[in-house]
């Protein structure tokens, strides 16, 4: 969780900034494939929170192009925005389905 322009929003730890899509479905896989991916890349791995933050919303994992794991939150697959410097909202609201995650400062433990 990270503090950007528009307030508390969801970041993988070096403080890229995630985003859901609208056109994917919640528990389905990642609908932003092949060139859509090129700019919006899917987060993969193994979802853990920092040891300060609690999320209002759970954490998973679908299976993807190619076999592999992308995490989701609260059944939405994330991505990133390509290039898009740390702690950068730039891509919320683009083209209208491109969404940051907003929290606020009580999910950070002890803030």
């Amino acid at each position: 969780m990270q503090h950007s322009k528009l307030g508390w929003v969801m970041a993988k730890a070096d403080g890229l900034v995630v985003y859901t899509y609208a056109k994917d479905s919640k528990g389905g896989a990642p609908t932003c494939t092949g060139s859509c991916a090129s700019v919006w890349a899917p987060v993969t791995g193994m979802p853990k929170a920092g040891p300060a933050d609690t999320f209002p919303g759970s954490f998973g994992v679908v299976t993807g192009a190619g076999g592999q794991k992308v995490i989701t939150y609260n059944g939405y697959p994330l991505y990133t925005y390509v290039g898009a410097p740390a702690l950068s909202t730039k891509g919320n609201g683009i083209g209208g389905v491109w969404h940051v995650i907003m929290l606020s400062r009580s999910d950070i433990s002890g803030a």
